[in-house]
C-alpha cells in the first residue's frame, strides 16, 4: 500500500509532517531532478502559507490583554480626576479658580470616557491631554498639586492601550485576508500525497542509493504520525459508541 498521509490528520499533524519532509529533502541536493526541485518548491511555499494562517488564528486572542491594559488606564483616570477635584476644595480662591478650569475641560471630553468603548476613550483621552497640553492649559496644570505627574501617566497608558488596540485590528485584518488554515491544511496534505509521497517512494525503489534513505526517514516520519491518527480516531469512535449505548440504555 502507497504511503500517504491519513484523512483524519489535523492542521498541526500535516504542518508537522510538510516541514519536516521538507527538512530531510532540503539537506541534499536536487538540482539535476527537475521535476523534485519543483514540488519542493510548491510543498515550502504552501506549508509557508499554513504556518502564517495558524499562526494569525493564534494571535487573535487580545481580549484579556486589552483588559488588563484598560483596568490600568481605568485606574489612573480615575486618579487623575481625583486629583483634579480635590484641587478644587482648596482654601486658595486663585488656586480653587484654576483647578476648576481643567475641570471643565475634562467635563468637555466626558468624566466618564473609561467606560466606553476602546476607540472612543482612546479617541477622548488623545483628545484631552492635547487640550490640556496647550500652553496656556499647561501653566495652570503645572500649578496644581499633583496633576502634573497623572497627566504623564495617563498619556503613558492610554499609549500602551493604543498600541495593543491597534496591534489587535492589524491581527484581526490579517486573519481576514488569510486563507482558513483547514483549507491550506487540505492543500498541503494533497501536495504530500499526491506529489511528493508517491514519487519519492517510486524513485527510492528505481534508485535506491539517491532516494532510498531520503524516503526512509520521511516515511518513517509519516507513519508515526498515522498511528496516533489512529490511535485517535479509535478513541474518539469508541467514545461515541459509548454513549450511544448509554442513550439507549436510559431509554
Amino acid at each position: 500500500m502507497s504511503l500517504q498521509i491519513l484523512s483524519h490528520a489535523d492542521t498541526y499533524e500535516v504542518g508537522s509532517i510538510a516541514n519536516n519532509s521538507a527538512k530531510e529533502l532540503q539537506k541534499k541536493d536536487w538540482s539535476t531532478d527537475a521535476y523534485l526541485t519543483k514540488i519542493l518548491q510548491n510543498l515550502i511555499r504552501e506549508s509557508t502559507v499554513l504556518t502564517d494562517a495558524v499562526g494569525h488564528v493564534r494571535k487573535n486572542d487580545f481580549t484579556e490583554r486589552l483588559t488588563e491594559k484598560d483596568e490600568v488606564f481605568d485606574q489612573v483616570f480615575l486618579g487623575t480626576k481625583q486629583f483634579v477635584m480635590a484641587n478644587t476644595m482648596s482654601l486658595d480662591s486663585l488656586h480653587v479658580k484654576n483647578a476648576e478650569k481643567i475641570w471643565s475641560i475634562f467635563e468637555a471630553h466626558d468624566l466618564n470616557l473609561n467606560r466606553l468603548g476602546y476607540e472612543q476613550q482612546i479617541f477622548l483621552t488623545n483628545s484631552l491631554l492635547k487640550e490640556l497640553d496647550k500652553t496656556e492649559n499647561k501653566v495652570i496644570v503645572d500649578s496644581l498639586t499633583g496633576v502634573s505627574p497623572q497627566l504623564d501617566l495617563l498619556k503613558l497608558h492610554n499609549g500602551n492601550l493604543a498600541s495593543l488596540y491597534q496591534e489587535s485590528k492589524e491581527v484581526e485584518a490579517a486573519k481576514d485576508s488569510s486563507i482558513a488554515p483547514s483549507i491550506q491544511r487540505n492543500l498541503v496534505r494533497d501536495i504530500l500525497n499526491k506529489d511528493i509521497l508517491p514519487y519519492l517512494e517510486v524513485m527510492s525503489k528505481a534508485k535506491p542509493e539517491t532516494f532510498g534513505e531520503t524516503f526512509n526517514v520521511i516515511s518513517e516520519f509519516v507513519t508515526s504520525i498515522n498511528t496516533k491518527i489512529r490511535a485517535r480516531k479509535t478513541r474518539n469512535d469508541n467514545h461515541t459508541y459509548e454513549e450511544l449505548v448509554t442513550e439507549e440504555t436510559n431509554n
